[in-house]
């Protein structure tokens, strides 16, 4: 990891262009799924699901990182104050991703003037296409998670079950205060409604 960590310090360094740096990402994440087999060999179970969690978190922290120096150059304000949270979803929330699972990633988002945060937005979710990674992910700003959470049961089950990856604790905190009011409402209409997809 920290090779990868120095090459992709060494391309920023450089100004290369985001598909360069994707290419990287791309080559390490094919080594890694390589191999996945002598991992599985020495780690089962949960304990090999939380390893797999890890070097996904590992990859898209990366490209938050790339994103947002490419973003802000010079100026890279503090992470806190970039508007913007990486959160893990469902299984991938949970620390239990599955090899061949899709990525559930939520980015939440303050549309805070004078950050650009959908164009931060567009870069992560393009380095992250050009790294080959399945990504299945949702973007919604703090104030509309909980009429997306009303829309469909596995979208709410999936919030309830979400993890901060990278971005600011701010955001992060009020995505929590949503999720808790989600996890509060309406909880026999929803045991009832899991029952039933059951």
């Amino acid at each position: 990891m920290d090779t990868l960590k120095a090459q992709i310090e060494e391309l920023l360094y450089n100004n290369a262009a985001d598909f360069e740096i994707a290419k990287v990402l791309k080559k390490d994440i094919k080594t890694y799924f390589e191999t996945l087999e002598e991992t599985f060999a020495t780690s089962g179970g949960k304990d090999f699901l939380v390893k797999h969690t890890k070097k996904i978190d590992s990859i898209l922290k990366i490209v938050y990182k790339v994103a947002t120096r490419d973003m802000f150059g010079d100026y890279l304000p503090m992470k806190n104050n970039i508007p913007l949270s990486l959160v893990a979803l469902g299984s991938y929330g949970r620390e239990q991703l599955c090899v061949h699972s899709d990525i559930d990633l939520m980015l939440v988002y303050n549309d805070t003037p004078g950050y650009n945060t959908k164009e931060l937005i567009e870069k992560i979710l393009y380095i992250l296409w050009d790294t080959g990674l399945k990504l299945g992910h949702r973007v919604h700003t703090v104030n509309d998670l909980y009429e997306v959470s009303q829309t469909d049961i596995t979208i709410k089950t999936a919030m309830i079950e979400s993890r901060m990856i990278e971005g600011s604790n701010f955001i992060w905190m009020e995505t929590q205060n949503a999720i808790s009011q989600i996890r509060h409402e309406n909880v026999e209409e929803f045991i009832r409604l899991k029952l039933e997809e059951q």
